[in-house]
């Protein structure tokens, strides 16, 4: 439903654009008479045509990085999301005489889920601060646990290094997330492409077109399509709000499944 809500409101956002440059194309064409104003048009082709490619190149760059950031960023928490399950399932090799310290383990799996989920996001959705990536307490807390984990046999020791190799893939994939939920676009390549967005527009406003349904479809078209793109690219760029944003399905998933467990073993123990 917000999903929805969101595309709604981008639509009428779309729509908003190509109505105001419609009008605008209606208000500036008598300001812009003059005598030589149709031979014109081979020289704002040129014009368009150098820097309708200068601005392909910048465009394409810029939806390219912020889209392989948001790749990046959404296949890391799935990887951070499978060592924390990994965790989880080697408990299952240990025997009885571990049964309090995988409780407590996976107790600590499921108090760093939980942070993530709330504070952590919080933070990495608000671009104003960036996130810590020193290690949480959360994080400390499951290496303690799985330093207290008694060894009794040679299957517990492979177990163990299994689960302290995860322990170490989850500290890695924490910081990596992190840091890419922090990357931002340099402020001077987001003015760059705003300034080229607003002269190319522009641009369309002024050139001598004979017919006025002609020029309020090209103006209205580039504008929209313009804008839609600088949209994608600010959106992508702050992965964690908008429409296209980081899917936290899995993680709340992961929690009521640690929720589920934790209430099943109450019920056994009691």
């Amino acid at each position: 439903m917000l999903r929805k809500a969101k595309i709604l409101k981008i639509s009428f956002s779309l729509i908003a654009v190509a109505i105001l440059s419609a009008a605008l194309v209606v208000l500036v064409r008598p300001h812009l008479e003059y005598e030589g104003l149709i031979q014109d048009v081979s020289a704002w082709g040129a014009f368009f045509t150098v820097f309708g490619v200068i601005y392909a190149i910048v465009a394409g760059f810029l939806l390219i990085t912020v889209l392989s950031r948001y790749s990046a960023l959404s296949q890391t928490i799935e990887d951070e999301l499978n060592a924390l399950e990994s965790i989880r399932d080697f408990l299952i090799y240990f025997g009885s005489a571990h049964t309090e310290a995988s409780r407590r383990l996976r107790k600590a799996l499921a108090d760093y889920t939980g942070a993530v989920a709330t504070v952590e996001w919080r933070e990495m959705a608000d671009p104003a601060a960036p996130t810590n990536s020193d290690t949480s307490e959360e994080l400390y807390e499951i290496m303690r646990c799985t330093a207290k984990i008694p060894v009794t046999g040679e299957r517990d020791t492979s177990v163990l290094s299994a689960v302290i190799d995860s322990v170490a893939d989850l500290a890695k994939l924490r910081t990596r997330r992190i840091a890419l939920a922090n990357e931002r676009l340099p402020p001077r390549l987001r003015l760059l492409i705003l300034l080229m967005s607003l002269a190319l527009v522009a641009g369309y406003y002024a050139v001598g077109v004979q017919s006025l349904a002609a020029h309020i479809f090209m103006a209205s078209s580039l504008s929209v399509s313009v804008y839609l793109l600088y949209w994608i690219i600010e959106d992508l760029d702050h992965p964690f709000y908008g429409v296209w944003n980081i899917n936290r399905a899995p993680l709340d998933e992961l929690i009521e499944r640690f929720q589920a467990e934790d209430s099943g073993s109450i019920s056994d123990s009691g």
